[in-house]
């Protein structure tokens, strides 16, 4: 077996360094909602786990505790949605030849 030709190698790693930037440019775009509470909490969060909005109802202000967990809830659920959609956002950009979570673990977004 032949050693791998170090031109061909160099080109591989540029493809992957351009397809990591779609990919970035990819997870920016991605809005995830999560909600809790029949929806008494409403989340959205971005493709790169950011909290973007957080609606919470007027009416269930007044029970601290049940609003922490809801809070929590529906981040959870948006933050697993956002998970999803960018593991699969990662390959069609990748057109499968990367595997989509270690590229989001390289990003820092995996868990």
């Amino acid at each position: 077996m032949g050693m791998p030709n170090l031109g061909d190698m160099m080109k591989q790693i540029q493809q992957a360094g351009e397809k990591m930037q779609d990919v970035q440019k990819q997870l920016e775009k991605i809005i995830a909602y999560g909600e809790a509470g029949g929806g008494m909490v409403k989340v959205s969060v971005s493709g790169k786990q950011k909290l973007l909005t957080l609606q919470i109802d007027p009416d269930i202000m007044d029970d601290a505790e049940m609003v922490q967990d809801l809070v929590v809830a529906a981040v959870n659920s948006a933050l697993d949605e956002a998970g999803r959609l960018a593991q699969e956002e990662i390959g069609k950009v990748t057109g499968g030849m990367m595997n989509p979570a270690d590229i989001l673990k390289n990003l820092n977004l995996g868990k």
